[in-house]
């Protein structure tokens, strides 16, 4: 319970880190707004999530809305950086992207979740977030630890993989992966974002004052 109320805190941190930008002359990168675009959506997730917990409504159906959007989000994120097999990538995301807007919107009923969907998806997008974490690792002009794309990958390969450990356990042996885990994972992916927006933050305002 505690490492839930954790992760419920964890995203509104995330999203109070956006402020950062908001009210400061820094300007957003094209590459960085579609990352920013993701923290809010996430946000209103959880505000959702939470009203319906709370007044106890059955919210099954807004993941069909919420997991295709946070699919074609990190996919988009992690496909800007992608430079050397980028038309490979593109393709595969297309087809996977179709098959997870099909299941969620025609294939499984709203009251059900879109479980090979998510498996799918989440699949996809740890072998994709395994691609770019190697090669900003070890393709970089800058220390990787440096570099806030390292924080947003990683936080993306922890969810996503603990994700398809869970879909890999219930589909394949029938057994419930641990709860706590996956709240670890996205408590873990929200820390990261946020760590990832304030290192983008002090970078370039070091950078503007060094232009001035």
């Amino acid at each position: 319970m505690k490492l839930g109320i954790l992760s419920n805190i964890s995203v509104v941190i995330l999203f109070l880190s956006l402020f950062l930008f908001l009210f400061s002359k820094i300007e957003i990168g094209k590459e960085k707004k579609i990352f920013l675009l993701y923290i809010i959506v996430a946000f209103l997730s959880e505000i959702v999530t939470h009203f319906t917990a709370v007044f106890h409504i059955r919210n099954v159906w807004f993941g069909h809305f919420f997991f295709p959007m946070e699919f074609l989000l990190f996919f988009l994120i992690l496909l800007q950086w992608e430079n050397r097999y980028r038309k490979y990538w593109i393709v595969a995301g297309a087809l996977v992207g179709t098959y997870v807007a099909l299941d969620n919107f025609l294939l499984t009923d709203f009251s059900k979740f879109p479980v090979i969907a998510m498996s799918v998806q989440n699949f996809f997008l740890f072998l994709f977030s395994t691609r770019m974490l190697i090669e900003i690792t070890t393709r970089n002009f800058i220390p990787f630890y440096k570099d806030d794309r390292f924080y947003i990958v990683v936080g993306v390969f922890i969810y996503t993989c603990m994700a398809s450990l869970m879909h890999l356990f219930f589909n394949l042996f029938s057994v419930y992966f641990p709860s706590g885990l996956m709240v670890f994972a996205g408590l873990s992916l929200n820390l990261l974002l946020t760590y990832a927006v304030v290192l983008n933050y002090r970078q370039r305002k070091m950078l503007a004052e060094a232009l001035k």
